[in-house]
């Protein structure tokens, strides 16, 4: 097997970055809200196509990735706004080296060479959540740029327990509409909609929210082509072998990447191992038996209904049916609507219409269905 050093795995976007850039510079809006199921190439767009798009444009750009620093989330979101202005360097450059006394460690990682990167930060409790929140504006409005602010996992904000530090950044950013501009990215799209739709929300009506233009054929074939440039000929894939794989793969860009790196590893045993060990992998590094054992016994029939394609869950015969898989006479209306709540706070599930619900995440559906069928 011939190999490269330091091949581009990265499909570049530069044509979505600049339509984001150019609607900002028509003053038409400030701020856009776009979902996409987890593993869909949302943070490497931002991270490596928009933020550095705008960097050369002239923005100071912040990511925030609030996934990461959601066990205090208001101490998290300002110590980075915080490090990433008080740091002059190129936006990437400031990924890689934000470091100071407010931060106690910070780690970026790849699981792969072709995996998206993460970056976990640890925020040192040396200052009040307020006074770092009253830095942070102060240091705002000391910025003589226009500011980029990307914020991943948004619907992080939309929990109860976020619910000042929403309410605050939405009073803040009111006010400085002119030299702010904020792209939200969530995965769970019931959420991100009731963040920006409900009246009841700090967010109401403050950003459009959008679908996130997904990856297709073309990232495939992009991908492809490096591949075979590492591969002996023997083993080259074609364009149409990718793209079985990646529809295979229900089109989740981190998934093929997975595929890849399998078949790179040992493609002497085919294409359909390799689809089947990046599957294999993503339940395991998912931890979706954890998380199965987690839940109660009525959110996990509720779960194996709606991957079953069940009926109605409010009918009196399917409430009747799920009941008996429990032990119990009939599932009563509260029951089935408490247990929907639940899976919609834990990001399991998303309404798609009155009585249909759908799976935030699909291979999590597969896995239900391949693991813990819905009884006969």
């Amino acid at each position: 097997m011939r190999t490269k050093s330091n091949p581009d795995w990265h499909f570049q976007r530069p044509e979505l970055a600049d339509f984001y850039l150019k609607s900002f510079a028509l003053k038409l809006s400030n701020s856009r809200a776009l979902f996409a199921r987890r593993r869909m190439g949302k943070t490497e767009f931002l991270l490596q196509d928009l933020g550095p798009a705008a960097a050369k444009q002239g923005y100071r750009v912040i990511y925030i990735n609030l996934w990461e620093c959601r066990d205090n989330t208001s101490e998290g979101v300002a110590s980075s706004v915080i490090n990433s202005l008080q740091n002059s360097d190129g936006f990437l450059e400031r990924i890689k080296k934000i470091s100071s006394k407010k931060i106690g460690t910070i780690k970026l990682n790849a699981k792969t060479p072709m995996a998206e990167g993460s970056f976990e930060t640890r925020f040192e409790a040396d200052n009040s959540t307020a006074n770092l929140m009253s830095n942070m504006w102060q240091q705002i409005d000391q910025c003589q740029d226009t500011i980029l602010l990307l914020i991943d996992e948004a619907q992080i904000l939309a929990s109860a327990n976020n619910s000042d530090l929403a309410a605050a950044l939405r009073a803040g950013l009111d006010v400085r509409k002119q030299k702010i501009h904020v792209i939200f990215t969530g995965s769970s799209e019931h959420t991100l909609r009731d963040m920006f739709a409900k009246s009841n929300q700090p967010f109401y009506n403050w950003a459009p929210v959008e679908p996130f233009p997904l990856l297709d054929n073309l990232f495939v074939q992009h991908m492809i082509a490096v591949s075979n440039h590492i591969l002996d000929s023997n083993y080259h894939l074609s364009d149409q072998q990718g793209i079985e794989a990646f529809n295979q793969l229900k089109q989740t860009p981190e998934l093929f990447r997975r595929f890849l790196e399998e078949y790179l590893i040992r493609p002497f045993h085919g294409c359909q191992s390799a689809i089947e060990n990046a599957l294999a992998k993503t339940y395991t590094d998912q931890g979706f038996d954890s998380l199965w054992n987690e839940l109660l016994p009525v959110d996990r029939i509720i779960l194996q209904s709606i991957a079953a394609r069940q009926e109605s869950l409010s009918s009196k015969s399917t409430r009747i049916k799920l009941g008996q898989h429990l032990g119990l006479a009939e599932l009563a209306n509260h029951t089935v609507n408490n247990a929907l709540a639940r899976l919609f706070e834990k990001q399991h599930l998303s309404r798609e219409d009155r009585g249909v619900y759908r799976f935030e995440d699909d291979h999590f559906e597969e896995w239900v269905k391949l693991e813990h069928p819905l009884p006969t």
